[in-house]
C-alpha cells in the first residue's frame, strides 16, 4: 500500500505538468481578459504541440473541449491582424470540431465581423489610388474639351486618346478595392490628357500655317454711256436718236483726222438740196412724268444670337467654373433650359469640390440637377466628359427623385 499511494504521488506531478493543456488553458484565459499578446503565445505553444482540435478529447487530467484555432482567430483579430484571424477561423471549421460545440455560432459571428473589416481597410487603403485616378481623368477630359475647341476632333490623336479615356473610366468603374487597378486607370488617362494635348496643338499649327482667304473681287461691268439728244440728228418715229455707225474703212483712231476732200459749188449746193430731203423733222420728246419719290430703307439682317451656352461650356472645360456659373445664371434669368441647368450644377458642384465649406455649393448643384431632371428625365452625364464623382453624384439626386 506505501508503494501504491507513492506511485500515486508522482503521477499526479506529471499530469499537472502536461505542458500544452497548460498553455491552452492559458490562452483561454487571457483572450476572456483581453490579454490578447499573451492569448496568441500561449494558444500558439499549445498548437504547435497538439494541433488538432477535438470534442472530449482525454488528457492525463481530464476531458476537453479543445479549439486552439478559434480562440487564436479572435486574439489574432483584436491585435489587427484580420487575415490572420481569418485563416484560425478557417482552420477550425475545416477540422469540424468546432461545429460540434457552442463556440459554432460565436465563431461565424466573428467571421462576418473580420470579413468587414477587411473590405473597410481595403477601401480604405484604395481610396489614395482611386482619389489620383479620379484626378487623372478629370484632367483627360479638360484635355479633350480643349481639343475639340481646337477642331482637333479628326485627327488621329484624338481619336486613339478618347479610347484611351473609354478604357480609364471602365476600368475606374470596375476598381472596387483594387489599388493595382486605380492605378492603371490613372496611367492610361495620362497617356490620353498627353495625346488630346498633342492633337490641340496639332490642329492649332495646321490652322495657322493656312493661306488666308482672299475675297474675289466683282467683274466690273462697262459703264453705260449715254448719247444726248441732238436736233441735228435723224430719228426714228419714236424719238430715238439714229446713230450712223461707221464702216471699217472709216474707223479711224482718237488721234487720226478724216482727209479733207474737195468739191465744187455745185456739188456742195445739190449734197445740201438732197440732205434737205432726207431730214426728218424729230418728233419732240414726251412729257416727262413726274415719278413719285420712294425713300427706301434698308433694313439690316438680325444679329445672330450669341451662344451663352457654348461660351459656358468652354469656360467649364478650360477650369474657369466660376465664369461658368455666371453665364449660365445669366442665361437661366432669361431663359430656362434643362441643359443650362445641368451645366451650372456641373460647375456649382466642381466648386463644392474645390472649396474649403462645400456644403452651400453642392446643395446649390442639387437644386439645379433636380430642375433640369423635372424639365427633362432623360439627360445623363457623358462619362468622356465628367468625372466619375460628378457622374456618380448627378446619379444620386437623379435616383433621390
Amino acid at each position: 500500500m506505501r508503494r501504491l499511494a507513492l506511485l500515486i504521488a508522482l503521477a499526479l506531478p506529471v499530469a499537472a505538468a502536461e505542458p500544452w493543456v497548460d498553455a491552452y488553458n492559458k490562452g483561454v484565459a487571457a483572450v476572456n481578459s483581453s490579454n490578447y499578446k499573451l492569448a496568441a503565445s500561449e494558444l500558439q505553444k499549445a498548437i504547435a504541440a497538439t494541433p488538432s482540435e477535438a470534442v472530449g478529447l482525454r488528457t492525463r487530467s481530464a476531458i476537453i473541449t479543445y479549439v486552439p484555432h478559434f480562440w487564436l482567430g479572435i486574439a489574432k483579430y483584436n491585435l489587427g491582424d484580420i487575415d490572420g484571424a481569418l485563416r484560425e477561423f478557417d482552420t477550425s471549421e475545416k477540422q469540424g470540431a468546432i461545429a460540434r460545440t457552442e463556440y459554432y455560432a460565436t465563431m461565424k459571428t466573428w467571421v462576418a465581423r473580420a470579413q468587414t473589416e477587411k473590405k473597410r481597410l481595403a477601401q480604405s487603403a484604395a481610396s489614395g489610388g482611386r482619389k489620383a485616378a479620379a484626378d487623372a481623368i478629370n484632367a483627360a477630359a479638360l484635355a479633350q474639351s480643349d481639343a475639340l475647341s481646337a477642331n482637333a476632333d479628326r485627327t488621329d490623336s484624338y481619336r486613339a486618346a478618347t479610347r484611351m479615356l473609354q478604357d480609364a473610366n471602365a476600368k475606374f468603374r470596375q476598381g472596387g478595392t483594387d489599388i493595382a487597378a486605380y492605378s492603371e486607370a490613372a496611367q492610361i488617362a495620362a497617356r490620353a490628357s498627353s495625346l488630346f494635348t498633342a492633337a490641340a496643338d496639332e490642329a492649332r499649327k495646321l490652322r495657322a500655317a493656312r493661306p488666308p482667304v482672299v475675297p474675289k473681287k466683282r467683274d466690273e461691268r462697262p459703264t453705260e454711256v449715254v448719247i444726248p439728244f441732238d436736233q441735228g440728228t435723224e430719228t426714228t418715229s419714236g424719238g430715238q436718236a439714229i446713230v450712223p455707225v461707221p464702216d471699217r474703212h472709216d474707223r479711224l483712231s482718237p488721234t487720226e483726222a478724216p482727209p479733207p476732200e474737195v468739191i465744187t459749188k455745185a456739188e456742195q449746193d445739190t449734197i445740201v438740196a438732197v440732205q434737205e430731203k432726207k431730214r426728218v423733222v424729230p418728233t419732240p420728246p414726251p412729257a416727262e412724268k413726274k415719278t413719285p419719290v420712294v425713300e427706301i430703307v434698308t433694313v439690316p439682317p438680325p444679329a445672330k444670337a450669341p451662344n451663352v451656352l457654348g461660351d459656358a461650356w468652354r469656360a467649364f472645360a478650360s477650369g474657369d467654373v466660376a465664369a461658368s456659373e455666371a453665364l449660365l445664371t445669366k442665361m437661366l434669368g432669361e431663359r430656362a433650359t434643362a441643359e443650362a441647368y445641368l451645366l451650372r450644377g456641373c460647375a456649382r458642384y466642381t466648386r463644392a469640390m474645390l472649396s474649403r465649406t462645400p456644403d452651400a455649393q453642392r446643395s446649390g448643384a442639387v437644386d439645379d440637377f433636380k430642375a433640369a431632371l423635372q424639365q427633362n428625365r432623360a439627360l445623363r452625364l457623358d462619362s468622356r466628359a465628367f468625372s466619375p464623382k460628378l457622374i456618380a453624384f448627378f446619379e444620386d439626386v437623379r435616383r433621390g427623385l
